[in-house]
This record gives structure tokens, sequence and C-alpha cells, in this order.
């Protein structure tokens, strides 16, 4: 069925305020003999030592809906009443210096109705500090009755911002930086659970939130510029399905029904993080940058269910109930570090260097419970319960190391070309113990080493035209997992042609040719079976 959809906006106001300050005196009377009369410019109005300029549009909504409201607001979502379509508002010092603040601008969209909000906010008092906002708020609404049996439906808001401090904003030797960022979600929604051959509808509020505060600070000594950034992550989950009353499910003509359904999975976790990040011009024949990130994440996770009720052959289910309890943890860090040598005016030599290195160690914990009963000729019997116990610990351990060596040689100003060697050792190691009805102990390790040329050149035939050409080809000793290759090459080649400031003509041409030598041809000619 199509619903019919008409929206009547009956009336849009708008309002604009501006003003602009100009702040003057008048010249001497030796000036005013010299000079001749001039007219004055005229003072604006202002509000304390500040210039101020609004402008604000708003209106107001209203909406008739012929056909399904529904249908309308998923697709839509638009409501009814007063509504701020845009705001500015800015105030400035009239002499750049003000007491609080110097600068102060905010900026605002989707107030009052609308299914988007906006909100900016920035705020400065020269070499002292700056701040800015940005926040946004969603509402999610789908109610459709033609989708799903109208048994998927969400309501729901969601919220999120980011907020920056900066002391010292214009200080070249030090400046402090804190942050906060948050998202929150909220609402109610329904879903569908599939049991003994049968579908269920589910009540299940959204519930979910993560916080994120950040530290660091940019700083200038011993001629490096020394950048350091650390935080810490929280967020949690605590999503829940259940139904309220007795359910016979969407088949009326099968058996099975839920009597109550309840199910819990609330997650929590947090991640730590630092940054370190270094650089530095040793003249003109040197340069150095570097930096190292380490974080460390742990998340816990439990789940609860717990259902009766009746399944398709007929058994009471007096008690079906899980339990899983996790852990996760992920240390790892990272960095690169980088060293350009000027050797002339036209050879350079660079060498980078890369190491990443991570470990995830989890466990779980499961166990379920099963307990039935059946109603036979003689009354109710019960079955025999099924418990199942299971314990599980995994490790994974990767390490890769990378050196990348490059010379670049500068032959005229309109041709230019490098070569280098890059070399990739990786390692992963993972291990697994399972203990159930047997105790199983298992350890892989890999390692793969990639060597590999490049070669490259740019350019310019005409003062319109560059010519990129970048190569490479590695090979690696052994493949490190099932989809990699042994023999890798790459060719790049980008044309930029601009025969006028209002014409760019753009072509690249990209071709990669992989091979695994001990791969065996798998023949796929058809067969014949007789039939």
């Amino acid at each position: 069925m199509k619903s019919r959809i008409s929206a009547i906006i009956l009336m849009t106001a708008a309002l604009v305020l501006g003003s602009t300050a100009v702040f003057s005196q008048d010249p001497p009377e030796s000036a005013q003999k010299d000079k001749p009369a001039e007219a004055k410019p005229k003072k604006e109005s202002t509000l304390g030592d500040y210039t101020i300029n609004t402008t604000l549009e708003t209106g107001w909504r209203f909406f008739t809906a012929d056909g399904n409201t529904n249908k309308y607001r998923s697709d839509f979502n638009y409501g009814r009443g007063p509504r701020v379509i845009n705001y500015d508002f800015m105030a400035r010092a009239k002499d750049g210096k003000g007491k609080p603040f110097d600068l102060l601008k905010i900026n605002a969209l989707g107030w009052g109705g609308d299914p988007q909000a906006y909100l900016r906010v920035d705020v400065e008092k020269q070499k002292v500090y700056r701040f800015d906002a940005n926040y946004r708020k969603i509402d999610y609404f789908n109610n459709l009755a033609n989708f799903a049996l109208n048994q998927h439906l969400m309501d729901a808001e969601r919220k999120f911002g980011d907020f920056n401090l900066t002391f010292l904003p214009g200080n070249e030797h030090f400046k402090l930086n804190l942050g906060y960022s948050m998202n929150y979600d909220k609402g109610m929604s329904f879903t569908t659970y599939a049991y003994s051959r049968d579908e269920y509808q589910l009540t299940a509020p959204v519930r979910n939130s993560a916080n994120d505060y950040r530290v660091g600070f940019d700083a200038r000594a011993i001629g490096f510029n020394i950048s350091v950034l650390m935080g810490k992550r929280y967020f949690k989950d605590d999503m829940t399905y259940y139904i309220p009353t007795f359910q016979a499910g969407n088949d009326p003509n099968n058996t099975p029904q839920l009597n109550s359904f309840l199910r819990e999975m609330p997650s929590r976790g947090r991640v730590g993080y630092a940054q370190v990040t270094l650089s530095r011009k040793f003249g003109k024949w040197m340069d150095f940058t570097g930096s190292i990130i380490h974080s460390d994440a742990i998340t816990r996770f439990n789940f609860f269910e717990r259902l009766t009720g009746k399944e398709y052959t007929g058994n009471n289910i007096t008690l079906d109930q899980s339990k899983v309890a996790s852990e996760s943890k992920r240390p790892s860090g990272m960095g690169n570090f980088g060293v350009t040598v000027y050797l002339t005016d036209k050879l350079s030599v660079s060498d980078v260097f890369r190491f990443n290195n991570f470990r995830i160690n989890g466990n779980e914990v499961f166990s379920n419970s099963l307990f039935r009963t059946r109603e036979t000729f003689f009354g109710i019997t019960e079955l025999p319960p099924l418990i199942t116990d299971f314990l599980s610990i995994r490790s994974i351990n990767y390490r890769l190391f990378q050196n990348t060596v490059e010379a670049d040689y500068k032959f005229s100003p309109k041709l230019m070309a490098h070569a280098g060697y890059r070399y990739t050792n990786r390692r992963l190691i993972q291990g697994a113990f399972y203990q159930g009805t047997t105790l199983t102990l298992q350890r892989d390790e890999a390692t793969n080493e990639t060597h590999t040329a490049l070669a490259g050149f740019k350019a310019t035939p005409f003062s319109f035209w560059k010519i990129y050409f970048d190569a490479e080809h590695g090979e690696a000793d052994n493949v490190f997992v099932r989809i990699d290759n042994y023999n890798v090459t790459n060719i790049r080649v980008r044309s930029l042609l601009k025969p006028t400031r209002a014409l760019t003509i753009n072509t690249s041409f990209m071709t990669r040719h992989n091979n695994n030598p001990n791969l065996q041809q798998v023949d796929t000619s058809p067969l014949n079976f007789g039939v």
C-alpha cells in the first residue's frame, strides 16, 4: 500500500540582526586644520566592548499526513512546532583584546523539529586559550508495516560531540591540549528471534555509550618539535532482549511457544593510548622524524539467556539457560622512524624503519543447562537434562619489521628519478587451549620475509604536462597466509595534462601481477558422470 504524504508549511519567519561597530576618535585640532573635514562614520550598536553580528532564521512547521504517519516519520521524521533553521552569532572585541574572550562564534542548525541538529561553538582569547565544540543530535525512527511483518522497529536518539581546549595556542615553545568526546545512543527497538523453527518478536531497549578523554602538549626543545598525546576511552553496551508476555510465534500452525525470554549482553571496555612524535631539521643536510604509538585495550563481555516454553517436538522447556563470561586484552605498539640525508643539491638518500607488534589474549567460559518434560499417556515425564560446560583460551602474537631505503636524484627541473629497496619480516604465533569433553592444545607459528625493489620517475616534458611512473617487484620466501602471493609486480603510470587553467586531464594506468609458483593449477574442466 502506498501512503500519500503531504507536508504543508504555512509560515516561515526570518529575522536578521547584524551590526558592525567601528571604533574611532576625533583627530586633533592640528590635524583638522591641515586636512579638509571628513564625514564621521556612524557609530553602530555594540554590546560593551564587543561588536555583535547575529543572524537568526526561524519558523514554524505545520504538516498533515494523508495516509500512514509512521511511514512519513520513517522517511522524513520532521516534527511540528517552532524551528531554528539557522543561527549565527559572532562577538568580536573592538580593539581585538577582550577580557573573557576576543572572539566568540556560535552556529546552530536544525533545532526544534528536524531529525538532525547541529551546534558549533568557537571561543578564543589570543595567546591564552582556544576552545571549540561540535555537538550533533540524530533522531532515528523506523516503523514500516510492509517490512518484516512490522516487527523490526526502532525509535532512538543518538548524541555525539567533540570538545577541545588549547592553552597558549600561539606559543611556539609550549602549548597544552585537552579534549573530550562523547557518543550516546538511547531509545527503544524491536526485533525478531528464531527459536525452534519459529520466530518471536522481542523488545530490545538501546543503551550504549562511549567517552574519550585526551591530554597532550606540543613543544619545541633542543631543536626538536615534540608532540605528545595521551588518552583513555571508556565504552559500555547494555543490550537487553525480552518478551513482556506469552508469545505463540509468527506461525500459528507450529507448536513451539515462548512463555518467557530474557537475554542480557552487557559489555564493558577501556582503551588507554599514548603517542609521541619527534621531528627536526639538521641544517640543510638532514631531516629526522619519528613517532611511537602504544595502546592497551581490555574488553569484558557477559551473556545471559533464559527461556521457558515449548519446542517444536512438543517437549516442554522448563528451563533453557546459557551463560558466557569472557575477557580479552590487546596491548599493541607501533613506530615509524625516518631519516633523509641531502648529499648534494641533486642527490638525497632516505631510510624509513617501521615496526608493529600486538598481542591478543582472550578467554571464555560457557555453560548451558537444558531441562525438559514431555506429556505422555502416563502423565508428565522428565527428560534427561543436558548440561554443557566449555572453557576456551586463545592467544595471538603478531610482529612486523620493515625497512625501506630509497635514493632520489634530480637530473633537471623537468626530470627526477628514485630507486630503492624494502625488506619486510613478519611473524605470527597462535596458541589455543580448549577444555570441553576433551582437552586440546594448539600452537601454530608462521614467518615471512619479503624483498622488494622500487623504482620510478617524474617527468615534465612541457609546463602543462607531468608524467609519474612507479614500479615495484617483490619476492617472498613463503606465504604468510593462504591467500598471500610469492611474487608481486605492480606498475602505475599517471599523466596530468593541463592545457588551460579551466581544463585538467588526468589519466592513470595500473597493472598488478601476483603469482604463487608453488600453487598448482586446478583442473576445472567439466567431467562426464554418465547422467
